[in-house]
């Protein structure tokens, strides 16, 4: 059967009343949970003396780079040797066309040849009339005469050999080689080219003598002198370091950029090549009694660069102003004392007065 349906003011009557029986319920109090303290690693800040450092990203070259010319004129035949590769000194490094020389050589012998002939032959009748002249067959004047030509045949046979010898040697400089040991830093020439005497064909790097080539930009030119210490690595070799100091500045102007090259000569540069690419760190300045930190504790936030020192199991934000940044250390010229803790791993995840736990060793 349908449920009889209540009259109005009954209803109504229920309706005010369900709000006075819900206020009557007992209600616990919500209480919010702690925040859970953030884990930090931490570290005291220090005083120590800070090197103050300019760096550059450079390129090594050998500071004796000898150019090995052509010392005939000739049509290059063949190369021996590309670019990059080792070579010893003596080594063959090219060969030029050597059908001229050989021809001048085989000129040359002919003529040493023809004019021995034609002195030993007039050794002999020189002899002869000595004897002659000496029995009183001919006159002094006809064997004077002989001995004059004989002098003249030895005077042409000596320039003959001289130029016998001459022609071999150019024989031999159609056979290009290296004058010293070390490694083909460029080829500046292809077979079938012609070249003449005196023009560059290769250059040679020697690993003996390396310098660094710097640059920077103009306005960190007052910064740099000789005699700094410098810092290197190079891909090339990984984890070994080489020292230095700067030995020139050399202003370079372009039309693009203006810059200073700081030349670094190498001390220890054992494995090291020419043309590498060579990082280094020039010492500038040393800033004495500087108050450091770790370059972790160091973060961003709204109102600037900030550390946060723990005391108390709580962070206190500390805004900073900093210096000079060396290596893993960053200069704190103020914000902080020396011997203040300060938080590092974790760092970036605090607030002022955010509660902390620090890290303990690890097991």
């Amino acid at each position: 059967m349908p449920t009889p349906a209540l009259p109005a003011p009954l209803r109504i009557a229920c309706w005010l009343l369900v709000p006075l029986l819900c206020s009557c319920s007992p209600e616990k109090e919500a209480t919010p949970a702690a925040a859970p303290a953030t884990l930090v690693g931490t570290a005291l800040a220090e005083t120590r003396d800070l090197p103050v450092t300019l760096q550059s990203t450079g390129r090594l070259e050998s500071s004796a780079a000898p150019l090995v010319a052509a010392e005939i004129d000739g049509r290059v035949l063949e190369l021996a040797v590309d670019e990059g590769e080792a070579v010893s000194a003596g080594q063959r490094l090219a060969s030029l066309d050597a059908t001229a020389p050989e021809l001048e050589l085989r000129a040359a012998s002919a003529e040493a040849a023809r004019l021995v002939a034609l002195l030993a032959n007039e050794e002999r009748r020189s002899a002869r009339l000595r004897e002659l002249h000496a029995k009183g067959s001919v006159s002094r004047e006809q064997m004077d005469d002989a001995e004059a030509q004989r002098l003249a045949l030895a005077a042409q046979r000596d320039v003959a050999e001289s130029r016998v010898r001459i022609a071999r040697d150019m024989r031999a400089r159609t056979e290009v080689r290296a004058p010293l040991a070390g490694r083909i830093q460029k080829r500046l020439v292809s077979a079938g080219d012609y070249v003449k005497r005196g023009e560059p064909l290769f250059a040679i790097a020697t690993s003996g003598g390396l310098r660094a080539l710097l640059p920077f930009p103009e306005q960190q030119a007052a910064l740099l002198a000789p005699g700094q210490p410098v810092d290197l690595d190079s891909p090339l070799l990984p984890g070994q370091t080489a020292h230095g100091t700067v030995t020139e500045l050399r202003p370079t102007v372009g039309a693009a950029n203006r810059a200073v090259w700081a030349i670094v000569d190498l001390s220890d540069a054992a494995g090291w090549r020419p043309e590498a690419t060579v990082r280094g760190r020039v010492q500038v300045a040393m800033h004495q009694g500087a108050v450091v930190v770790p370059a972790q504790s160091v973060v961003r936030r709204p109102a600037g660069t900030v550390a946060y020192v723990i005391d108390g199991g709580k962070a206190s934000q500390r805004v900073l102003e900093v210096g000079e940044r060396s290596g893993e250390w960053i200069e704190i010229l103020k914000g902080l004392s020396s011997g203040e803790r300060v938080a590092t791993e974790g760092a970036a995840y605090l607030s002022d007065g955010a509660a902390t736990r620090i890290a303990g060793p690890a097991p």
